[in-house]
């Protein structure tokens, strides 16, 4: 079934935001209205950040606010008045003819059109004419909002997976706190020793220009500092190396490496991240080292990469870096050496070990069904905009 198409401008009111007049910013319980804005702010997603005594437009309790530079199409509802922020647009439907969430998804489905009409290549763009020469199918009132239960439905799904996402990997941290307690205050009064004790070595790759011919096929690749800065490890965060290098044995990423990234930001220097699983041809870069233990059977790498991701050991590691910029910072090894990590008996950190394995199976079938309910969803989505779906 095909519905009609209709010019967005048509039925609903498109306001787009703008810079408060002045410079007067108000605490958030002053009960003036608080400005939504994205770009300007630093958020990922409109979000409510200040207040203004001399607000300019205003989008009412219910309207959709979507972001118009930098990420765009991200969306947020307004659940009160607020002053439209630089950075994002307004709209309001005309309830007669258009249901509010029927449109949330439609301007969910068409984020990559957005981007493609957006200009600007620092912060890329869109304006208010983009917005409005948006065409969307139309059905009846009654059809959009039964679309619109069924995609909601769906959206909840991702949204309980992600959530499990996030629990299970909080999980984790508080099993670790709650074996251990805070690694750097130490309250249990476990063993301390500097890395040097237990660490032989950390061992980097090279400086390694990537090759760039698309259209050869290449055996080997170097990780880029950010296959580790997620805490997870990314081996497609990588570039190919040229056929006729050949990488040292040692450089060749294996299973089971804890992998730390010596250069980077402020809040990124000393990520780290785990190895398990069997990956062919990836080599080291010299801004990532690995660990080589002195006795690997007396320890449990699993319990001190954990340890090192806990915040306030991350805290010490950005300590112990140095640079004058912020926009990147450098470990020595002789510094990371001195590191101060507790080492509780062998037991305990084998018994974490193995809390710790059981919970990443549940998180990588949670991550399956991640995937699984993403990609329904978007099918779900790509139906109902085309009159495909079986309501």
């Amino acid at each position: 079934m095909s519905w009609p198409l209709v010019n967005l401008s048509t039925i609903c009111q498109i306001d787009m935001g703008s810079a408060p007049k002045g410079s007067t910013y108000v605490e958030l319980d002053s009960g003036v209205p608080l400005i939504a804005g994205a770009a300007d702010y630093g958020d990922v997603f409109p979000r409510p950040k200040k207040a203004t005594l001399e607000p300019t437009k205003l989008c009412k309790k219910g309207d959709i606010i979507i972001c118009v530079r930098a990420t765009i199409g991200d969306l947020n509802w307004a659940d009160k008045e607020y002053c439209l922020g630089r950075g994002v647009a307004g709209l309001r439907v005309h309830d007669e003819k258009l249901d509010s969430k029927y449109l949330w998804y439609f301007i969910a489905s068409i984020e990559d059109e957005l981007y493609r009409n957006s200009t600007g290549s620092t912060f890329p763009q869109i304006n208010k004419k983009v917005i409005e020469s948006l065409e969307i199918p139309l059905p009846p009132l009654e059809t959009q909002k039964q679309i619109a239960a069924v995609l909601e439905k769906a959206d909840q799904l991702r949204k309980d997976c992600r959530q499990m996402e996030q629990e299970l990997n909080s999980l984790a941290q508080s099993v670790f706190i709650d074996m251990f307690g805070d690694p750097v205050t130490n309250p249990k009064g476990w063993d301390k020793a500097p890395l040097s004790a237990i660490i032989e070595e950390f061992l980097g790759g090279k400086s390694l220009v990537a090759a760039d011919d698309q259209n050869t096929e290449y055996k080997n690749r170097v990780l880029k500092i950010s296959a580790v800065t997620s805490g997870e490890f990314k081996p497609k965060e990588s570039k190919p190396l040229p056929n006729d290098y050949e990488p040292q044995g040692e450089h060749f990423v294996k299973t089971g490496d804890l992998l730390f990234s010596r250069a980077n930001t402020t809040e990124l220097v000393g990520a780290t991240t785990m190895v398990f699983d069997d990956h062919t041809g990836l080599v080291l870069p010299d801004k990532l080292w690995r660990f080589v233990w002195k006795d690997e059977k007396s320890l449990s790498p699993v319990f001190i990469w954990q340890q090192l991701c806990e915040a306030g050991v991350r805290k010490e590691i950005s300590k112990l870096s140095s640079g004058s910029g912020g926009s990147m910072k450098n470990i020595s090894k002789g510094k990371l050496n001195t590191l101060q990590v507790v080492l509780p008996p062998l037991e305990l950190q084998q018994k974490f070990e193995r809390i710790y394995l059981k919970l990443r199976v549940e998180l990588s079938n949670n991550q399956q069904q991640v995937k699984f309910a993403d990609q329904a969803f978007n099918s779900l989505m790509q139906k109902a905009f085309k009159g495909e779906l079986n309501l």
